[in-house]
């Protein structure tokens, strides 16, 4: 069995050793706290971003599609009005327009699909007139039903994006662990740098 030879350094070359050691140390740790520090800047930027988008959403959704929607619906019924049809077949299709054009966002698009495919059944089946003006107001308040229930979705995937970027930078505590790494390496290269 061979012995390892051991090298005994001097007092001077093992103080630039330590010394060595800890400006290793303080660069690697500067450069990692830097990327993290510039990725975190860039996600407060996208935080902020997405801030302004799901409020510019919002504002658009309560100004103006909601507003096209309720005079889509106003259109179809006063074209409804206009028809001669009974009276229950007439209550039938202006429910289904005020249900159509209601403000109840829990719908999907998908249910709200139910209730066009039903009112317009509803109104091919009814005796008189010709529906094709009505048929039109209906299509119409059903794209602009559409379009608000698109940009609710749109906000709300804005919103689950959101939360997860605000998760993100909650869970970066790297950085603080960092800069006090760097902070205590500078420290012992002082004191090293000094009994040398």
């Amino acid at each position: 069995m061979q012995s390892e030879e051991i090298k005994i350094m001097e007092r001077d070359e093992l103080i630039s050793a330590v010394i060595e050691k800890h400006e290793k140390l303080i660069a690697e740790y500067t450069a990692e706290c830097d990327a993290l520090k510039n990725k975190s800047g860039a996600l407060d930027t996208e935080i902020e971003d997405l801030k302004k988008r799901i409020e510019e959403s919002d504002e658009k959704m309560k100004n103006i599609c909601d507003e096209k929607k309720h005079i889509s619906g106003k259109n179809a019924l006063e074209e409804l009005e206009k028809l001669s049809l009974g009276q229950i077949e007439e209550e039938k299709i202006k429910n289904g327009i005020i249900e159509l054009t209601s403000d109840k966002i829990s719908d999907t698009i998908d249910e709200r699909k139910v209730v066009y495919d039903a009112l317009r059944a509803d109104v091919n089946n009814a005796k008189g007139a010709n529906f094709d003006f009505l048929l039109a107001k209906i299509d119409a308040a059903f794209e602009d039903c559409k379009e608000e229930k698109r940009l609710i979705e749109a906000i709300n995937a804005d919103k689950v994006l959101l939360v997860q970027k605000e998760g993100e930078v909650r869970e970066d505590k790297k950085v603080d662990w960092l800069e006090r790494r760097i902070g205590s390496h500078r420290e012992s290269l002082d004191y090293w740098k000094g009994a040398k």
